[in-house]
């Protein structure tokens, strides 16, 4: 059985992969091409090196995708990044149906979980991608059985791949913070429980603890040594450009009770209507199964839950999720998935535990009322799989249904014609996306993360840059912000291209200075 398990999500995961990838699709959603541009940075740049991880975005997703990018086939393609979240999903499937099994000793129930989990259209789609969703879940799904399999198999050693899962996850996205501490405090209670003595938990407690902390601590001190701020990331949330601009429509301070709504709206959405009343239904199940059998399994069931939490508590403050309103009028409409769905995918970030509870539903003993279960609900969850062919109504918003290709760039195309060599002083901030259709090394640009290059090139740009490109209607173009010598543009370039505010110069003779 398990290998069936294991056959069946590779191949999901790869004809998925080959259905989004032949439309272009595996590319053109939110930061996928930024994820896998910051990959390449690390190793294709006038200044390489582990540095250019950058210091907001956690930097596992990216280190991860290091092996596979520095082929240029596998960078430009998306490859590189499907191999990483592809990877990923099977890992986590894998993990949701031993963690069912174990709390359920059903191959019915444990192959039911997996189902819940391999055909939610929006983890196959972001599975194709560089995004970090894939080895977010993978990660939890880690958490989840390791925890589990400590508490039932007695076996202290589980510890260490759980506390090395939290670890990694804090490494991914920051609501591994959340898990990170609600594990701690889940193993200090048990063991103390368990043992009663403070010594006999001290140890355990300091094991678990140090190495679920490691992940953090080491970004923590490479901010500190690199960037001399060991909150960098914290602060860069708090502005106004991390949420979308200081002009940007968002609505950022809630009440308590709003949030929580609205990231339960999120949370419906991405998982769908189906898998979340099968999730209403399974806590109470888990609940009394728990207590009837005297089994501390929810305590581990619901750790995850510290995740909606921390959502919620973002949510108050300054994270955006735009998103259609949870209402039986987009229920029943067809194209509910085509409206805005901005950020709304961090709803999908409890699918493996909700894959996990769903398990309960099937937990009875007789066979024979279990396997007419399996057909009933596997019938209600086929109900929402129908939707992603024929959507006539909405049972689950469709990320891959608000995916379009990249907007036609003339620029692009022109410099692709017209590029005969030297160095392009760019903003990675506006132009990230460009940077990468281009299909230039990028050791080619001058952009922010050049360290002493971008900052003497905005102050000169005619000492490194043949070429200049500013776009002055974009309000994150760094090279416009910070160009405070336009005379030297007026004086020694040509303006060569121009595209609305979009202005590409060219320098009349050689840069005075070549980078090596």
């Amino acid at each position: 059985m398990d290998f069936i398990v294991v056959f069946l999500l590779v191949s999901i995961s790869f004809f998925t992969f080959l259905y989004f990838f032949q439309d272009g699709k595996n590319l053109p959603y939110a930061d996928a091409i930024s994820r896998l541009n910051i990959a390449r940075k690390v190793i294709d740049n006038i200044t390489p090196g582990l540095p250019q991880v950058g210091n907001v975005w956690l930097p596992l997703p990216q280190l991860l995708m290091l092996p596979f990018v520095w082929n240029d086939y596998l960078w430009h393609s998306g490859i590189a990044g499907y191999l990483m979240s592809g990877i990923s999903f099977i890992i986590t499937g894998i993990f949701i149906y031993k963690s069912a099994y174990l709390i359920t000793k059903s191959y019915l129930a444990s192959v039911f979980s997996v189902l819940i989990f391999a055909l939610n259209i929006n983890i196959l789609y972001l599975q194709t991608t560089a995004m970090s969703e894939s080895i977010f879940l993978a990660s939890l799904a880690a958490t989840i059985y390791f925890l589990l399999a400590w508490l039932h198999k007695k076996n202290d050693l589980y510890l260490i791949p759980a506390a090395l899962s939290v670890s990694a996850m804090t490494l991914i996205r920051y609501e591994g913070l959340a898990v990170l501490l609600s594990s701690i405090t889940l193993v200090f209670i048990y063991s103390f429980i368990k043992y009663r003595k403070f010594k006999k938990v001290e140890g355990k407690f300091i094991l678990y603890t140090t190495l679920a902390c490691l992940g953090f601590f080491l970004w923590t001190l490479y901010l500190t040594v690199i960037f001399g701020n060991p909150l960098y990331w914290k602060e860069y949330y708090a502005t106004p450009q991390a949420t979308g601009g200081a002009e940007a429509a968002f609505t950022q301070a809630k009440p308590f009770f709003i949030a929580v709504s609205q990231y339960f709206t999120s949370f419906s959405w991405m998982i769908g209507i189906i898998p979340t009343l099968f999730t209403i239904i399974s806590i109470p199940i888990m609940l009394f199964v728990c207590f009837k059998k005297k089994s501390w399994d929810f305590l581990v069931l619901l750790m995850p839950l510290s995740i909606f939490l921390f959502m919620v508590l973002t949510l108050q403050r300054n994270t955006p999720i735009v998103q259609p309103g949870l209402t039986i009028e987009n229920i029943m409409a067809g194209n509910t998935s085509e409206g805005t769905g901005f950020n709304i995918r961090y709803g999908l970030l409890l699918l493996p535990w909700i894959a996990i509870l769903c398990a309960y539903l099937l937990i009875w003993r007789n066979w024979i009322i279990k396997t007419i279960l399996f057909v009933i609900f596997l019938g209600i969850f086929s109900t929402q799989v129908y939707t992603y062919f024929y959507p006539n109504f909405t049972l689950i918003y469709k990320i891959p249904e608000n995916i379009y290709d990249k907007p036609f760039v003339q620029n692009v195309n022109w410099m692709k014609e017209n590029y005969d060599g030297g160095k392009i002083l760019i903003s990675a901030g506006s132009q990230e996306d460009e940077m990468f259709m281009m299909g230039l090394p990028y050791k080619t640009y001058i952009h922010e993360g050049t360290n002493k290059y971008w900052k003497e090139s905005v102050d000169n740009p005619s000492r490194y840059a043949k070429w200049v490109v500013i776009d002055y209607g974009h309000n994150s173009d760094n090279v416009a912000k910070q160009m405070n010598r336009e005379d030297i543009l007026e004086r020694e370039y040509k303006l060569v291209y121009q595209e609305n505010q979009l202005k590409v110069f060219k320098k009349i003779t050689d840069p005075y200075f070549e980078i090596k």
